[in-house]
C-alpha cells in the first residue's frame, strides 16, 4: 500500500498489489489516549485520525481514543469499504490489523467505514 492523492478526497491509500479477501494488509502499533474531562476540544488537529469503539461510545461518551501509527489512519471512508480493522492486544501492546474485506486490485483505493462519532448507525462496528 502507498499514500496517494485521491481526486475529490485528498490523501488516501491505494494497493500496490492484488490482495484477496481476508489478506492482512498492515499491522501497526496503536496508542491509547484515555478520556480526559478537561480536554473539551481538539487543539492538536489529530482528532480526525482517532479510532473509537461505537459500542463503547453508546454506553458512555467518555471513552478511550485510539491512534494508529500506520496507513490505516489515512484510509478514506466508503459506505461499502473493502477493508476493516481488527484490534489485537498482546504482551507488547495494542495493534491495528488492516484486513481486506473484499478482493482488492492493484491501484484500487483501500477504504474503511467511518463517520463522525455521533452519526454511527451500527454500534457493532468498531472503527
Amino acid at each position: 500500500m502507498k499514500s496517494k492523492k485521491i481526486a475529490n478526497k485528498g490523501r488516501g491509500i491505494v494497493a500496490r498489489q492484488d490482495s484477496h479477501q481476508g489478506t492482512l494488509l498492515e499491522v501497526a502499533p496503536v496508542e491509547v489516549f484515555p478520556f480526559e474531562p478537561d480536554q473539551t476540544k481538539d487543539e492538536t488537529g489529530i482528532f480526525k485520525y482517532y479510532f473509537v469503539s461505537p459500542l463503547e461510545y453508546s454506553k458512555n461518551h467518555n471513552i478511550n481514543r485510539y491512534l494508529v501509527f500506520g496507513l490505516a489512519s489515512f484510509c478514506n471512508h466508503a459506505k461499502n469499504p473493502n477493508a476493516g480493522v481488527e484490534w489485537v492486544e498482546n504482551e507488547v501492546g495494542l495493534w491495528s490489523h488492516l484486513i481486506a474485506q473484499t478482493d482488492i486490485k492493484v491501484g484500487e483505493e483501500v477504504t474503511l467505514f467511518y463517520t463522525n462519532i455521533d452519526e454511527y448507525a451500527d454500534a457493532q462496528k468498531f472503527v
